[in-house]
């Protein structure tokens, strides 16, 4: 039996623009409160239904005593839960490792489009591990320091600056770290080559891929690759580092997916209306 989901829904109070909800899908050590700072409110008043919600184990979702055991096919499957009480396709947003779980919910799925921000490439981690140990040994050990004891005090300066632009990493982000909290282990192992992805270009809906130019954690190097993999279209954001919903600029960043939505919705809607008539 699936744990119980910690929701977080917003309507429109306006005319929708789509009657596809937005799902928003949280990445590694976080939880539904990352999308509630900005995002979800944000697109409400955009016009969009809104929810986020956090998977099980995080925020305040059950399965906090078997985190440690969660693959990346539990969260598929509490995607999978919040997408069958929406009565309608998503626009499916997945930040970082909510990326990876977008990518692998795809294989089996439908959605009216789907944006994957700073998100884990489709080979998995290894990747953009092997480029952090090389270029940022130091934020790669915090990396491994977070994981093993969680948001320490002494592991908060390094990585705030990896996740946060520097002139808020002192401020919001000190907030923010206080929230973070560790992942399943299982989960990061699939990510690291244990459950990789097999969605094809061909089964790929409309596709945004985001990636942030001063990211140290998915370089742009790899968001690019995951652009190509899928004949996505492609944005690369300056001044704006991992926690993209969370920093400075992170307007920049719903701005550009707005404009991307409104182009994408208006010619699919044109092309059904095309198909009906025929």
């Amino acid at each position: 039996m699936s744990p119980e989901l910690e929701i977080f829904r917003r309507s429109p109070v306006a005319k929708p623009k789509s009657k596809h909800p937005i799902v928003f899908v949280h990445g590694a050590f976080t939880g539904a409160w990352c999308w509630n700072e900005h995002f979800l409110g944000w697109f409400a008043d955009q016009g969009f239904e809104t929810v986020s919600f956090s998977l099980r184990g995080h925020g305040g979702s059950g399965g906090r005593q078997l985190r440690n055991l969660a693959s990346i096919d539990d969260y598929v499957e509490d995607l999978e839960e919040v997408v069958d009480t929406l009565g309608q396709k998503p626009i499916l947003i997945g930040h970082s490792m909510g990326g990876y779980i977008i990518q692998k919910y795809l294989e089996r799925h439908s959605a009216e489009t789907a944006i994957l921000m700073a998100s884990v490439p489709p080979e998995g981690l290894l990747a953009s591990n092997a480029m952090m140990a090389l270029a940022q040994p130091d934020l790669f050990f915090q990396m491994f320091w977070l994981q093993a004891i969680g948001p320490h005090t002494y592991l908060r300066e390094r990585l705030g600056r990896a996740m946060l632009s520097p002139d808020i990493a002192e401020d919001e982000g000190m907030i923010y770290f206080g929230r973070l909290e560790t992942e399943s282990q299982r989960a990061l192992m699939d990510m690291m080559g244990a459950n990789p992805v097999f969605l094809s270009a061909e089964e790929t809906p409309s596709m945004l891929v985001i990636g942030a130019r001063d990211d140290e954690i998915i370089q742009s190097e790899l968001t690019h690759h995951t652009t190509k993999r899928y004949g996505a279209d492609y944005a690369l954001i300056d001044d704006i580092h991992h926690a993209m919903m969370l920093d400075k600029n992170w307007e920049k960043v719903a701005e550009t997916i707005l404009e991307w939505l409104q182009v994408k919705l208006v010619s699919q809607q044109r092309s059904k209306g095309n198909k009906t008539a025929a």
